[in-house]
């Protein structure tokens, strides 16, 4: 989902799309991606190339701990 938004249509052209429409005209757009253990490698590649299509060159990740707050 991009903003909450579910985007049906997983190709890299249509979620370029979908990130350019999100980011309007906006300069400097950040994108966050935020991927569990459960998401395939090419999943997050896509949406990176999506990015790439979309002229976003700021990329961060999101992490979550899965013990509740209590890394070790």
């Amino acid at each position: 989902s991009i903003n909450k938004t579910v985007v049906d249509d997983r190709s890299a052209v249509s979620l370029a799309q979908a990130l350019m429409a999100a980011a309007g005209s906006q300069k400097d757009t950040v994108l966050i991606i935020s991927a569990d253990a459960t998401a395939s490698h090419q999943s997050v590649v896509t949406v990176m190339e999506a990015a790439r299509r979309a002229g976003i060159a700021q990329i961060t990740f999101a992490a979550q701990t899965t013990s509740g707050g209590k890394g070790k």
